[in-house]
């Protein structure tokens, strides 16, 4: 017997990692912080949140680009839409 079901794939953006599954870290990182900002409205709390869950997953061997500079950028412009936060925290 077959069921159908309405799962749809998952698509995530990337975000300069260097393989999927770093990726998807990375975009649960984005998706807690952009509720974070939902919750409170404040983008320079969401971004140091955002920044020091990027600084403790690159600890991890596989996942050690996440404290990159291109990483920082891509997860600081999917965050920040006010200019007055600072991406230097």
């Amino acid at each position: 017997m077959t069921y159908s079901t309405n799962v749809q794939p998952m698509t995530v953006t990337s975000y300069g990692m260097f393989t999927p599954e770093g990726n998807y870290m990375v975009a649960r990182i984005v998706e807690a912080a952009q509720e974070l900002i939902k919750l409170d409205g404040d983008e320079l709390n969401a971004w140091q949140f955002a920044y020091r869950e990027l600084q403790q997953l690159g600890y991890a061997d596989e996942f050690g680009e996440a404290t990159d500079t291109a990483v920082r950028e891509e997860v600081y412009d999917a965050i920040v839409t006010d200019e007055r936060v600072p991406f230097y925290i």
